[in-house]
């Protein structure tokens, strides 16, 4: 399961590296709530797999939409919306359990029914994919987007105590923002420093390395590519692929020249 999981993260960071660290962040502000919770390991198990993979869909969504600086379009929005069952759907036929496929596809329901793509509310919600849910609105708010600069984990726990019982499981908010209170840095790990820098506009990727890239952020693309690519291998094997990367990024900018 691992595997897979490490296998499909490096996939979606070749084009979306943005994408992968928010799973990752998310699934540790999930875990902490779960584990203060006392879910089941069973449960915490599920949590952990599907938070890795909850924006897995998002790999069939444009990155012209994904990295777009200015307000979506109804019909932008409605392809972001796509992507629980998207990702639902890339999973199944893997024969991934139940848990885990309900949670990622049921992350972004909400509680009164106001949520994407089924409309549950309420008990019809997994527990687990209610944990999800508010795990991913707090990271989220406390990332720089494209459209707007990091809110800042004050403001993200305002919003889900404004919409407790509304939007979001009262219980799960009761203790996320118990963690909160307690101890920050348990419940939001390194993203508990926040007032987070915005991120450097290499967060934000471009559909295809092109010429409107300078060579240092080309290079330091590369160099991150490779190193989630290749986490463990040795240097030698990052040079190979930096060089590979580099002749197929030179040829697409000339042959976009020509």
């Amino acid at each position: 399961m691992q595997a897979i999981i490490e296998v499909m993260e490096s996939t979606i960071g070749a084009r979306d590296l943005y994408t992968v660290e928010h799973q990752q962040r998310t699934t540790h502000i999930a875990m902490a709530i779960a584990e203060a919770m006392g879910l089941s390991p069973a449960s915490l198990e599920t949590l952990h797999v599907a938070g890795s993979l909850h924006d897995l869909g998002k790999i069939a969504v444009p990155m012209e939409i994904l990295s777009k600086s200015g307000k979506l379009t109804d019909l932008e929005f409605a392809i972001i919306k796509t992507h629980p069952q998207m990702g639902y759907n890339i999973l199944k036929p893997l024969n991934f359990p139940m848990g885990i496929t309900q949670t990622i596809i049921q992350h972004h329901e909400r509680m009164d029914g106001s949520g994407y793509p089924q409309g549950l509310d309420g008990p019809e919600i997994m527990l687990e994919a209610r944990i999800l849910g508010v795990a991913d609105v707090l990271e989220a708010m406390c990332s720089h987007r494209p459209y707007r600069p990091a809110l800042g984990l004050g403001k993200a726990m305002e919003e889900i105590a404004k919409k407790r019982g509304i939007l979001y499981d009262p219980v799960v908010v009761d203790n996320c923002l118990r963690l909160y209170q307690e101890s920050p840095v348990v419940l939001m790990g390194e993203a508990s420093y926040i007032a987070r820098k915005p991120l450097e506009p290499l967060d934000a990727l471009p559909g295809r390395v092109t010429h409107h890239l300078s060579p240092a952020l080309q290079e330091k693309l590369i160099r991150r590519l490779c190193q989630r690519l290749f986490p463990k291998e040795p240097r030698l094997i990052l040079h190979v692929a930096a060089a590979l990367i580099i002749g197929w990024a030179i040829f697409l900018v000339t042959r976009h020249h020509v």
